[in-house]
């Protein structure tokens, strides 16, 4: 019984693996745009740039596919020119109309010219964008023209792979020798605003060096300065008090000498 369920197991899962490996054989871009006669022009240019086993390699993958009355200007330029352009027709995604009719405006898609590292500025990359109504590839590049409209659905197989035609070729400045400009850098932080440096302090004067011919003035010469006069002296006003004393005590002692003397007389006129 455990060894039925092993076998049946086994079965399910060889199934799985065959499965797959159809779905991934089947995807096949010249044999799918060989059964579309309005293609034949692109399918033979991608046979004749070697990139069929390339994009048959790729999953997911979205093909844009330029149908036999749009194609007559990209078919007249350089081999390697030509490559170059059906490689930025091969998107590294899958896309169907509905999944592009949401996409945001300005979605950028990685194209398989991107992969081989040879793509500058920008040249591997495509942008979507949206113009009156109409959806509008072109290349990513700065410069390049905004003209290709996304047309109809080709064939899908949803998540594996879809080829969707468009009007014309997407041109991709800088493949065919045009100069290519390169894109406007993403802005900085602004740069700090230099400091101003203060003006230098101004130097303080220097003192007045004594001449040499200035002589010190000399400790024994007089003095220029004003002499203050002396106060008025009170001197003779302590004379004329001292004269007054005197004059009254001269007048006291001669009263007291003639009571005295006046004393002595009646004493002795009684005796």
């Amino acid at each position: 019984m455990g060894a039925s369920k092993i076998s049946t197991s086994l079965i399910f899962l060889s199934c799985l693996l065959l499965a797959s490996s159809v779905t991934t054989a089947a995807f096949n871009i010249t044999a799918i745009l060989g059964d579309i006669p309005s293609f034949s022009n692109f399918n033979d240019l991608l046979s004749k740039a070697g990139l069929v086993k390339a994009i048959n390699s790729q999953s997911p993958v979205t093909i844009l596919a330029i149908p036999n009355e749009h194609i007559g200007d990209l078919a007249g330029k350089p081999a390697d020119v030509i490559k170059i352009t059906l490689m930025t027709h091969v998107v590294l995604d899958y896309y169907d109309l509905l999944k592009l009719a949401n996409a945001k405006n300005g979605t950028r898609m990685t194209t398989l010219f991107q992969k081989t590292g040879v793509a500058t500025y920008d040249q591997g990359f495509l942008i979507l964008n949206r113009s009156h109504g109409q959806l509008i590839f072109s290349s990513a590049a700065k410069g390049a023209p905004h003209n290709v409209q996304v047309v109809a659905t080709v064939t899908q197989h949803p998540f594996n792979y879809s080829i969707i035609s468009v009007s014309s070729a997407i041109m991709t400045p800088g493949v065919d020798g045009t100069s290519l400009q390169e894109p406007p850098k993403a802005a900085g932080a602004p740069a700090p605003a230099k400091k101003v440096s203060p003006p230098p302090a101004s130097e303080a004067p220097e003192a007045p060096t004594p001449s040499d011919d200035a002589t010190a003035p000399s400790p024994d010469a007089p003095s220029d300065a004003p002499k203050s006069d002396a106060p008025a002296s009170q001197a003779p006003a302590a004379d004329a008090d001292d004269d007054k004393n005197k004059n009254a005590s001269f007048k006291h002692l001669a009263s007291s000498t003639l009571g005295l003397v006046a004393v002595l007389a009646s004493f002795l006129a009684a005796y």
